[in-house]
């Protein structure tokens, strides 16, 4: 099975679940709005990796009427998760990273999907190239300093994690020249490791980086033992703000 195939399935498995463990999503969402700001005129938006609609919902409620989203998921289940009570909203089943639509949008938009692009510096520069004059790109991703608890216990035990390596905000920023990068580090409290792990499985978000050899259950026994209780995680949020 292919790892886009793997990750759509543990996405449309977690459709249920995704919202209940969704801290670090809601906390991207409402940044993304934020930076976004007010607008006065109608928009034409596309959104990439909409999930359960976290974000679509805050788009929806804060655009001035008449604008148009498009919303889009590689999970056919997370787009009608999302669809549901959204009836001004067109949603479509589509990967972010070989978008089959042609623009131009005055505002394309993601939170915490393009942490699993294949190539994000292609990805970033082909998205770029569908927004329309003064249109803009918003997206939040994870950075290199998510999980830093969880791959320093691995580090003392002698073992690798499955932690994606993610880039800092400097690395995202030269991967589309005249974008700016802020990093929004979000650190939460969780009773401890194992429940960390079963709140990546609600969210779908358990796929390891490419190549990753999985633990033996006692390797990740002694990891959960050695965070104690409660352990703390950290969230590097990273925030992409790109204008034309």
């Amino acid at each position: 099975m292919s790892r886009k195939k793997t990750i759509a399935g543990a996405f449309s498995a977690a459709a249920a679940t995704y919202e209940t463990a969704a801290r670090a999503q809601v906390r991207a969402a409402d940044s993304l709005v934020e930076r976004l700001g007010p607008t006065a005129t109608p928009l034409r938006v596309l959104e990439l990796g909409c999930g359960t609609g976290l974000l679509t919902r805050r788009l929806a409620a804060t655009l001035p009427a008449g604008s148009q989203i498009l919303a889009t998921d590689l999970s056919p289940v997370m787009v009608q998760a999302a669809g549901a009570g959204l009836p001004s909203v067109t949603f479509a089943v589509m990967d972010a990273e070989a978008p089959h639509v042609t623009g131009p949008f005055d505002l394309i938009a993601s939170s915490l999907a393009a942490q699993w692009f294949a190539d994000l510096p292609a990805t970033l520069a082909r998205l770029a190239g569908l927004l329309a004059p003064g249109g803009r790109l918003l997206l939040t991703t994870l950075g290199a300093g998510t999980f830093a608890q969880w791959k320093d216990a691995h580090r003392a035990l002698g073992v690798e994690s499955g932690v994606p390596d993610y880039p800092d905000a400097p690395t995202l920023a030269a991967m589309l020249p005249g974008a700016r990068v802020e990093s929004l580090p979000l650190t939460l409290s969780y009773k401890d490791a194992r429940t960390f792990l079963l709140s990546l499985q609600a969210l779908g978000a358990q796929t390891p980086k490419p190549g990753h050899r999985p633990l033996s259950p006692g390797q990740v026994r002694r990891i959960i033992k050695a965070m104690g209780s409660p352990c703390a995680i950290t969230w590097d949020i990273l925030l992409l703000d790109y204008r034309i």
